[in-house]
């Protein structure tokens, strides 16, 4: 039956069974960017900038040094998203996994989060580890709603 699964599937559609777009809380992950302009950030013992801001319907490539000392799973997510990922990791402390709004980051590397900003709101970039969630910096995100004419 699963073998039949990946025969439904149309080719170009998806990767495997992912789909290409992935709806998320705070947007949505792409994982066919093309060529998208790259907005840094630097985690140290804070984020650097501050906060970002975007308007609804941008897609932009979030780049994500970590120049801190400690390995961290950051994720992009609102309130509810930061609950249910928060609670895994609590119940999984060594679980070391991307998902479509997160990326493992160890010290001294970069990593990229593919996204667009559907929604308007306020979201936040954070560590998901559970002894990081007191103390660790998060990275707030402001999507503004996109104008009418």
């Amino acid at each position: 039956m699963l073998v039949n699964l990946f025969l439904l599937s149309p080719p170009g559609d998806a990767h495997g069974i992912l789909p290409d777009e992935i709806p998320m809380a705070a947007g949505t992950a792409l994982r066919e960017p093309g060529n998208l302009a790259p907005q840094t950030a630097v985690l140290t013992d804070h984020w650097e900038p501050h906060s970002l801001s975007f308007t609804q319907g941008q897609a932009v490539l979030l780049t994500l040094d970590n120049a801190s000392p400690e390995w961290h799973l950051l994720a992009l997510v609102d309130d509810a998203a930061l609950r249910d990922q928060s609670l895994i990791h609590r119940l999984m402390p060594d679980l070391r996994k991307d998902y479509p709004n997160t990326r493992l980051s160890e010290p001294g590397t970069r990593v990229q989060l593919p996204w667009r900003f559907d929604k308007p709101g306020e979201y936040t970039l954070r560590c998901l580890r559970a002894e990081h969630q007191q103390h660790s910096p998060a990275l707030t995100i402001i999507v503004d709603p996109a104008s009418t004419p």
